[in-house]
């Protein structure tokens, strides 16, 4: 599983993140702390804190986590 941070600030941000993120043909969670959620549900990602770096693990290949980050590259913490 790879990983990157993201910062998220604003409800347009969630919404933005969830749409990448549901295009994506492979698992992707996020969390920080001790809650993880689908990083594909809207209303999961709100149960997160965003004062905080968001942790995004991707379970996909090599090839597809580059192309992910780079799509979601304006959230990179």
């Amino acid at each position: 599983m790879k990983q990157f941070d993201i910062t998220l600030h604003s409800f347009e941000d969630v919404q933005e993140f969830v749409e990448i993120a549901t295009v994506q043909p492979f698992r992707i969670v996020l969390g920080n702390g001790r809650t993880l959620v689908n990083a594909k549900s809207f209303m999961g990602l709100f149960s997160l804190d965003f004062r905080q770096v968001v942790h995004v693990r991707a379970d996909c290949t090599e090839e597809q986590f580059r192309a992910f980050q780079e799509a979601a590259a304006k959230f990179l913490a």
